[in-house]
């Protein structure tokens, strides 16, 4: 039986003050795993964001080296 999800295209991993403060959450959808960048650099609490394209894993968006590559092109 296929999978009823979409297989995991992005990866938005966090690192946050808190001790054990890493986080790594995964989508499919570009524009969700956009948001999930914007809402945690919003929230200012995470000293680093990162999205990577599991596919080749090319950093596409990153909070500390100043890379946000525009979605259309994810």
């Amino acid at each position: 039986m296929p999978p009823l999800w979409p297989p995991d295209r992005f990866e938005v991993r966090s690192v946050r003050p808190a001790p054990g403060g890493r986080s790594a959450d995964r989508y499919h959808f570009p524009r969700r795993a956009h948001e999930a960048a914007i809402r945690l650099r919003g929230l200012r609490f995470a000293t680093q964001i990162q999205v990577i394209r599991l596919a080749d894993g090319a950093t596409l968006f990153d909070l500390s080296a100043g890379v946000e590559v525009p979605v259309d092109h994810w």
